[in-house]
């Protein structure tokens, strides 16, 4: 289901990454940019963290990539609806309002 306000991607060939993966490539860029900044013995901090970084980034690229086109988004992010992908029901009843005291368990 598509809350209200939802609009669904549009079928262009471009696809455009996604905040996460554009945060794991500037966070790898900054970290190889620091490298002749820092001081010899602890240049492989940087390397790792770019490593690391980069590695983080290619997987969410990947998945951004690959994932299915026309899911719905929502302003500012991708709204994924779990519950109706379940089927809508789940085995707990909702938590009490404010206030009140949790029900006895029967």
């Amino acid at each position: 289901m598509m809350e209200a306000g939802a609009k669904r991607r549009s079928g262009s060939a471009r696809r455009a990454l996604r905040r996460r993966a554009v945060f794991f490539w500037v966070t790898t860029l900054i970290c190889v940019l620091l490298v002749p900044a820092m001081p010899p013995e602890l240049r492989w901090v940087a390397w790792a963290t770019a490593g690391l970084g980069a590695f983080w980034a290619i997987l969410q690229s990947l998945e951004d990539l690959v994932s299915p086109r026309g899911t719905p988004i929502v302003e500012g992010g991708l709204a994924i609806d779990r519950l109706s992908m379940l089927g809508g029901a789940t085995p707990f009843d909702p938590p009490p309002p404010p206030g009140e005291p949790p029900p006895k368990p029967s």
